[in-house]
């Protein structure tokens, strides 16, 4: 009976497609059903791989340091004999050293000046409170005088509703009960985070001693899975990535450190109150692409506010920080980031959003990189499938509303038809070329192997001959 059966490829296709179909439905039906449960691992998985990630980072900073110290510091270790080992134990302790000095200089520096304001902030937290009601209630009358239908006593209630300090009533209230109802589990957290991140200290040094064996074993693994083709593309992807992130997130750390200076200089100058808390809250939000300025100024400007009372206080802060902003943008970090990365304002605000719902604070400072290198790909991509059509890759052209009806385009379509028939005709005349090239090498090799051999021969033939033996 199954002699008679003969296999149809085009049905055996289409079933297979049928059965990847319904296993791929019977999937996301799964995974739809137990979204609770998968997230829940998920998390679990994070949180367990959370130490490799923490030392995976700070390899990653201190590499461009650990190459420096290897290259050039070391390099007399093995002047006279080869010592790879030592030279690069001594360059990792030395990197680490330097960069547990860098941090611990920026701690000693920053620290104490943020302690001594937040000691100041709640120990006169009642006298700015009663300055700050005196400021409202002084506003509040002069509103009053000019607008008869104000009420002070009102508004002033309203306001005392709506910050009241008693739990569970009011923002304050709000604030304070979440912060008493969750003071054990953000404890836990804390502690579970500062371990680790120890651990992943201890695990960066390794990553850092041993970086050039995973790379290997990597690559290992990537030659056994992939063709060549495919190897060289994950290969220059992982380079584009490397480059990408390196190159920005330096480059955050260093303009972020500008902005916090130079905001600290300006309001130091200006007598503000809080200075070192403020202009470290807004060099460290810096680092997140256009709403960190933001994110840092908030707070700030409401700090300066309630410790003042002077609303002219928060209006040139607030100027301050959209002319250190735009000072930013235009001119410090466009020399610190170098190159672009290729996104749109809206593409970067995309892309925080995006990374920070999915990420949280993490995706907010590493969306911008992250995005820059999937849009690089895409690009490249839409580039390629372009060319195939003979289309041209430059934006401009297809500002147009009837593309293919122009003549510019038209053109263009037609300059790039061209252009592959030369190099298609170049490259056939490079192979024809290259044939010949290979066939003559060959011909002369075998000649020169036929030569080698038949005086071999002649050789041999005179040394029996000699001896009588023909």
């Amino acid at each position: 009976m199954f002699k008679k059966f003969k296999k149809n490829d085009n049905y055996f296709a289409i079933a297979i497609y049928a059965f990847l179909v319904i296993a791929a439905s019977i999937a996301l039906i799964w995974v739809l059903t137990n979204f609770g449960t998968i997230s829940s691992w998920v998390k679990g998985v994070v949180t367990a791989m959370l130490p490799f990630v923490y030392g995976f980072i700070i390899a990653y900073i201190c590499n461009p340091i650990y190459k420096k110290l290897h290259k050039y510091v070391f390099k007399f270790v093995e002047k006279k004999k080869a010592r790879p080992k030592l030279r690069k134990s001594l360059s990792v302790v030395l990197t680490y050293v330097i960069f547990i000095a860098i941090i611990s200089l920026l701690l000693l520096a920053i620290i104490p000046n943020i302690v001594s304001n937040i000691r100041n902030l709640i120990v006169n937290i009642d006298d700015y409170i009663a300055d700050f009601n005196v400021w409202i209630d002084n506003v509040l009358e002069k509103l009053s005088k000019t607008i008869p239908s104000i009420k002070p006593d009102d508004i002033m209630g309203s306001i005392f509703d709506f910050l009241s300090p008693t739990a569970g009533e009011g923002v304050l209230g709000s604030i304070l009960s979440f912060v008493l109802d969750n003071l054990l589990s953000i404890g836990t957290v804390f502690v579970n985070q500062i371990f680790y991140i120890i651990v992943g200290f201890i695990l960066s040094i390794y990553f850092l001693l041993y970086k050039e064996n995973i790379i290997a074993k990597l690559k290992r693994v990537l030659c056994a899975f992939l063709k060549e083709g495919g190897y060289r593309k994950v290969v220059d992807f992982g380079r584009y990535t490397d480059r990408t992130f390196g190159r920005y997130m330096l480059g955050a750390i260093v303009d972020s450190t500008l902005v916090g200076i130079i905001m600290f200089v300006i309001l130091a100058i200006f007598k503000y109150p809080f200075a070192p808390l403020i202009a470290v809250t807004c060099g460290v939000t810096n680092i997140i692409p256009f709403f960190g300025p933001f994110i840092g100024a908030v707070p700030s400007a409401l700090l300066i506010l309630i410790a003042t009372g002077d609303i002219f206080k928060v209006i040139i802060f607030t100027a301050i920080v959209l002319i250190l902003q735009q000072v930013d943008g235009n001119l410090i970090a466009p020399h610190i980031h170098g190159a672009s990365t290729g996104l749109t304002p809206i593409g970067v605000i995309a892309a925080v959003t995006f990374t920070s719902h999915v990420f949280g604070f993490v995706g907010m400072v590493i969306g911008v990189p992250l995005c820059a290198v999937v849009s690089y790909y895409i690009s490249r991509y839409i580039e390629k499938n372009l060319k195939k059509k003979h289309l041209p890759t430059q934006p401009e052209y297809y500002r147009i509303s009837d593309i293919f009806d122009d003549e510019n385009f038209a053109k263009a379509r037609f300059a790039l038809e061209a252009e592959e028939q030369i190099d298609n005709t170049e490259a056939a005349m490079a192979a024809t070329v290259k044939e010949e090239v290979i066939q003559e090498i060959k011909e002369q090799v075998v000649e020169k192997v036929l030569h080698e051999a038949l005086d071999g021969i002649n050789e041999e033939v005179d040394a029996k001959s000699k001896e009588g033996e023909v």
